[in-house]
């Protein structure tokens, strides 16, 4: 039962903030079900699947979904993770974690500035539309290289492009989940799995994804991402922090 309420406690906070949660997933499989970390990591994919199908569902019926941009981002993220699979054994960890460490602080202090000084998105569309794609590519290259969802990088561009952060975690759950599966297809050849060891962790989190955003969309929007903007910047912030260290 636990297992369960862990997995609803992750699917609502990613769905509150934007991102995949295969790490969160990958902390509980080892820990508490203490199932290896080499069959725990391609696990935590596959639990993460449905709950980010089932929140995509949701936050589309909702509207926080923007199509046009997430599309450009899966486009985009698709050569990074080929790429940064197959670049991966060439580039040392710690090496990676500087430079992805280092991108996602400056992305958190970003959102920060843009949120206190209340701007509005300045960009054209055409600097928009390389902004996109450049976070897509980014984000592919972290799922490749280093196995991570790259939501933080895709979240964090989304509201530096002038998305609320409500609309941004819409938006973020539906270009992870394409990523995400993109990454489990790829991993059926290479890797092991726990099938039914996560089971209740994926129930929880399914439940999680969809009661958030239906909750949500009861409140105020303006009020949401008053909070959620400043929270989201601090938590990217946070995570380029802790690659470093």
């Amino acid at each position: 039962m636990l297992v369960v309420i862990y997995g609803f406690l992750i699917g609502a906070f990613v769905s509150l903030i934007g991102g995949g949660g295969a790490s969160l997933y990958l902390g509980v499989l080892t820990s508490q079900l203490h199932i290896p970390a080499p069959i725990a990591a391609p696990t935590s994919l596959f639990i993460a699947l449905p709950a980010l199908f089932f929140g995509f569902l949701t936050q589309l019926k909702v509207k926080n979904v923007e199509f046009k941009i997430g599309n450009k981002m899966i486009l985009s993220a698709i050569p990074g993770i080929v790429i940064g699979t197959v670049s991966a054994k060439y580039i040392p960890l710690n090496v990676y974690n500087w430079i992805v460490g280092l991108i996602l602080m400056v992305m958190g202090i970003i959102v920060l500035i843009k949120f206190f000084r209340h701007t509005e998105s300045d960009n054209n569309k055409k600097d928009s539309n390389w902004l996109a794609i450049s976070l897509g590519l980014l984000s592919g290259l972290m799922v490749g290289i280093g196995g991570l969802s790259g939501g933080a990088t895709t979240v964090g561009g989304l509201t530096i492009m002038g998305l609320g952060a409500v609309e941004a975690a819409g938006t973020t759950t539906y270009v992870l989940w394409v990523m995400s599966l993109i990454g489990f297809i790829s991993h059926l050849f290479t890797s092991q799995f726990a099938w039914t060891a996560g089971l209740g962790l994926m129930v929880g989190a399914i439940v999680g994804s969809v009661i958030t955003p239906l909750v949500l969309k009861k409140m105020n929007y303006v009020k949401i991402n008053t909070f959620l903007t400043p929270l989201l910047g601090v938590i990217i912030f946070y995570f380029g922090i802790k690659m470093i260290l």
